[in-house]
């Protein structure tokens, strides 16, 4: 009798762990591909960052083969790569875990190129735990380019938000930078003014001190519980709110983009006018996400630049990072790490951005900061956005004749902002809007069409997709 219960609970056990098994998914191939199939390097670039990116994370370490195929031009006296390559084909390692890799194009110094030389990129995996994708082969040309229309999946890294991407419509470029690379940037512009890092939540306060060595952790009492997103949501839903609130909007930069109203007041060439002030850093991807803790700063001019002074709350010395004005950025960014970084493109190079946002919301009780995802900003020096209904125009049909009578004129940074998908909540998960689609302009006159696909890929949020085609061509 035990023996035919013991057998019986065995073959229960079997069948239920063959049941188990059924019910697990097989996981999709991971695709390895090139961001586009085509890009361009302009007369003034000396060099390329290429992206080749994986579907979802490497589930072991591998590596990707990249064969070079260059067109009137030679590989050592035109152009070089990094990492090098041997024998025409450039190895790269792909860590476990990562959802991309990339190497870089470099142009030799000196030489003049005609405009229609071409390299041909060519990605192969090593194994099969990848698998090429559609866009396994890119082509660049050595002149700049106008791309007549294009898909793009947003590398914004994932659900976490790591990254702020820049795009370029007409080059069919995007440049994601990692949102906890930089701090604070500082305007290149006639303008005194210094922005805060929105992409992280920095708030920033100001004291009524302008020597940083005397101000102590005394002067904080009580910002704990005030200067911070999550302490601001926190006091819109207790009653009764707290008298600080409505004083919160003033800690953030204004979220159009109105550089006469950040949360750091212009910096002044009278020494006594520039005071100091504390800053809640904000806070980094991840789950929790990390506290990227709290300084206090001063800034001053220098020349036609600026001095930041920064240093822990309670410090008695200060550190000092000298930056210069440089016309060819709309700003030059700090990270208090490292001193002055690389964020956006040139002035001109890009259009829109892809990114988490401090952005304001009311309540009922007034506008307060509060983060936003997925926000599309866009350059606001020489770019212009016109939202189109598809109850006035179809997308398809949207034409070069059809730019007449569009406005222009009205211009902030959030033109596209969120407007492009729902907001989710209790009714629903978060999805875009099929009833419009947007008209860019660039800084070369170049007028797009664009409209966003999709809010995520592969059911993972942080990766949205749209698709862009050319109205009419800049003269």
């Amino acid at each position: 009798m035990h023996i035919k219960i013991g057998l019986l609970l065995s073959i229960v056990g079997s069948l239920l762990l063959l049941g188990s098994c059924k019910e697990d998914p097989e996981l999709p191939d991971n695709l390895v591909e090139f961001e586009s199939t085509t890009l361009g390097v302009a007369d003034d670039e000396n060099e390329l960052n290429i992206i080749i990116k994986l579907s979802r994370e490497a589930t072991a370490a591998t590596q990707v083969a990249v064969q070079v195929t260059p067109t009137g031009v030679t590989y050592g006296v035109d152009f070089t790569t990094e990492p090098a390559a041997v024998a025409g084909t450039i190895t790269l390692p792909v860590d476990k875990g990562a959802v991309s890799v990339s190497f870089t194009l470099v142009k030799e110094t000196g030489i003049l190129f005609d405009g229609d030389e071409q390299i041909v990129f060519t990605v192969t995996p090593a194994d099969a735990s990848l698998v090429a994708g559609s866009k396994a082969q890119l082509t660049v040309t050595f002149s700049e380019l106008i791309a007549l229309s294009g898909e793009m999946e947003i590398n914004g890294g994932g659900a976490l938000y790591p990254n702020k991407v820049f795009i370029d419509l007409s080059a069919n470029r995007q440049t994601a930078v990692q949102r906890t690379a930089w701090d604070f940037g500082f305007s290149s512009g006639s303008e005194f003014r210094v922005i805060l890092n929105s992409s992280n939540g920095m708030m920033a306060r100001a004291l009524d001190k302008t020597d940083m060595n005397a101000v102590t952790a005394a002067d904080t009492a009580g910002f704990g519980a005030q200067l911070s997103l999550a302490a601001v949501f926190a006091a819109i839903n207790t009653t009764p709110i707290p008298g600080w609130v409505p004083e919160a909007i003033n800690w953030i930069d204004d979220p159009a983009g109105d550089l006469t109203k950040t949360a750091i007041a212009a910096v002044s060439s009278t020494l006594s006018e520039n005071k100091v002030y504390i800053v809640n850093m904000g806070t980094g991807p991840g789950t929790p996400a990390p506290q990227l803790g709290w300084k206090k700063i001063r800034i001053i001019r220098n020349g036609n630049g600026y001095t930041l002074q920064h240093a822990n709350i309670g410090a008695t010395s200060f550190s000092e990072i000298q930056i210069t004005k440089n016309s060819a950025y709309a700003f030059q960014y700090v990270s208090l790490t490292t001193g002055e970084v690389l964020v956006e493109p040139f002035v001109g190079r890009w259009d829109i951005a892809w990114t988490g946002f401090t952005n304001s919301t009311n309540f009922g009780s007034g506008l307060v900061p509060y983060y936003f995802q997925d926000v599309i900003l866009q350059n606001m020096t020489g770019v212009a956005v016109v939202q189109v209904l598809t109850s006035t125009k179809s997308y398809e049909a949207f034409a070069e004749a059809d730019l007449t009578g569009l406005d222009f004129s009205s211009q902030n940074q959030l033109k596209i902002g969120t407007s492009w998908r729902t907001g989710g909540g209790p009714s629903g998960p978060p999805s875009i809007r099929n009833d419009r689609f947007y008209i860019v302009r660039d800084a070369s006159d170049n007028y797009y069409k664009l409209r966003f696909t999709s809010l995520t890929t592969s059911g993972e949020r942080g990766r949205p997709r749209f698709e862009f085609a050319l109205v009419k061509k800049g003269v």
